[in-house]
Order: C-alpha cells, then structure tokens, then sequence
C-alpha cells in the first residue's frame, strides 16, 4: 500500500492584501502594484519558502474588447474603425460595424447563429479593400491574427474562417517578483507566474480562485521577502484593466528544511500532501507552530536496552523504510 506522509512546514505565515493598499506602479491601472510586509519573511540558507495563493476575489469589471487588451482596430481601405472599450456581445458587435456611416456604406456585417460566423458583404459598385494586416481584432470576429488583406470585389462577400470569439480574456495570470526556478511557461520559459485563475464567470460578478483551479507552489530561496511585487494579466501577458475596481487575495509562505536529516534534497511538497486547514485572522498575519515529520526521527543512538546488533538492524530498516516513502511521495 502506497504511503504518502505529511511533511509540516517550520513555520507558516499568511498575507492578505487589498489592492487599494497597495502602492500603484502603473498610471492607469491598479493590476501592477507592489506590497510591503510589516513583518519580514526570513529564510535561512538551510531553508527554502514555498510560497501559494491561498484564495482571490477579483472583480469581472474588465472589457472583452479594448486598447488595453489590443483588439479594438479595424482597419479597410487604409481607414481605421477604432472599438469603443467596452463589454460587448454578439449584437453590440455586429450593431457597431453598422452603425459606422463611413464603413457601412461600404460593406453590410451579418452574423450567421448556426455556423457563429461574421460576413463581410461590399455593396458598393467598385473594389474595397479590407486590411487585415493592420487590424488587431482579427481573432475576436473570427479571422486568424496573421490573416493578409483581402480585396472584396463588388457585390462580393468575405465569411470568418472561424468563428467569433468573444470570450477574449479566458485566464487572469497572477505574476510577482519573486524569485522561483520551479514554474515553466510557453512564452519565456522560466515563468513569474503564482497562479492561474479561470474566468468562469460572466462580467459583474466576482471571479474566485476555485476547487477546479490547480493550486501552484513556488519555491523561492530569497533571504528575505520584505517586499513583493505583482502583475494581474490576461493569457497574452496584458495588464488587466479592472477600471479601478479594487480586489483581495491572500498568500500562504511555509518554510522548509531544503534538506533531510541524511542530507538529501526535499522532494517538493504537492498540496495534497500537506494540511492546508489553515485558521486566519482577518488582515493579519498568523505563524503556527512546527510540528515532527519523518524526517525529524532520531536513528543515531541505540535505545535504552537495545544490543548493538539490533541497533544497526533497526537502522538498516528504518533508512530502506525512508527511502520508500521518498520515492513514493
């Protein structure tokens, strides 16, 4: 049978953080800011921190389609159609390719509800062009992003390849500066990367950090954190634009030996693997107080009565015992 022990941090200590306390690193925008600890986070050089978010409640208050986002350009006949910033659906879309006076005597815009597909019709009596290598909103409206101009006789049409997707923003990424070598992405290979959180919520409500969401553990070894600062993204590494909503999160930092007893390197702690029934205090930090795991037994002395013989017996046991549960957890 399979034996996977809790392994108990030495410390553990939690930060709440509310956006609206935060010092603001971009004008604009309160998705970039930096935090300051009142009690600093120390970690010895024998030690390791593995740092987690804990839970997040943010605010559906940012726009599917903006410049914040870049995918609010439209460009035919080297004339640009600039989107409004703002939540849109289908027929807001649709109602806004027509309601421009310039492009709509130029070209109709219908949407097909069973294929989900926009078509472009020309009606007029001369060519158009329409520009696709200058327009960001290709994916949002069904083209691909590398999608070259297209000219559109008269009396001709042009349909999405794909269909529209207004789902734009589908992952809020959580990004701080501290130091981790254990988390991977496909954009830049070592990712700053806490957690990702999945939209799965429609606008105006409130986005949390859910059982269906992966808990991450980073491993930082800094001597100290005494500061962090954060990023909230989407998928494409854009800053998200709450429109000045403000949020909270909380983080969990547990302190580990980096190595055992016998010297060797830690496995990294998964979170079924440990005890995360953590009690709180509201906006406070809170440090519990170790407790012995398997690695904290003592095999160096013989006990009370024991011949040397069935000491190192003993030991022999206990060392294959601990190397089986370190290959299993």
């Amino acid at each position: 049978m399979s034996y996977s022990p809790t392994i108990q941090s030495k410390r553990r200590t939690i930060f709440h953080i509310r956006s609206k306390d935060a010092l603001q690193l971009t004008t604009g925008f309160n998705s970039n800011f930096k935090v300051f600890l009142k009690e600093e986070v120390e970690i010895k050089q024998t030690e390791e921190c593995h740092v987690s978010v804990m839970s997040v409640e943010l605010p559906y208050s940012f726009y599917n389609i903006s410049s914040d986002i870049n995918n609010n350009i439209f460009v035919y006949d080297s004339t640009t159609l600039n989107f409004t910033n703002q939540m849109y659906d289908i027929d807001n879309l649709i109602n806004f390719f027509n309601s421009d006076t310039a492009f709509s005597s130029i070209f109709t815009t219908t949407f097909n509800r069973q294929t989900l597909k926009i078509t472009f019709t020309n009606i007029t009596g001369s060519s158009h062009i329409i520009n696709f290598s200058n327009s960001n909103i290709n994916k949002v409206i069904g083209f691909d992003e590398d999608s070259i101009d297209e000219t559109i006789t008269a009396g001709a049409s042009t349909s999405s390849p794909n269909v529209v997707n207004l789902a734009t923003i589908h992952s809020v990424m959580i990004h701080s500066n501290i130091g981790q070598g254990n988390v991977l992405g496909t954009r830049q290979g070592n990712s700053s990367t806490l957690q990702k959180i999945s939209v799965d919520t429609n606008s105006n409500a409130i986005i949390y950090l859910n059982q269906q969401d992966f808990r991450q553990i980073s491993i930082t070894q800094s001597p100290v954190i005494d500061s962090i600062e954060f990023r909230f993204t989407d998928q494409n590494d854009n800053l998200i634009q709450f429109n000045n909503c403000n949020f909270e999160f909380s983080m969990l930092f547990e302190i580990f030996e980096r190595y055992n007893q016998r010297g060797r390197r830690r496995t990294i702690v998964e979170p079924n693997a440990r005890n995360m029934n953590i009690p709180t205090l509201p906006m406070s930090s809170v440090e519990l107080e170790p407790r012995g795991n398997i690695d904290d037994i003592d095999d160096t002395h013989p006990i009370k009565g024991q011949s040397e013989a069935e000491h190192k017996s003993r030991r022999i046991i206990l060392n294959e015992l601990i190397d089986t549960i370190e290959k299993q957890s």
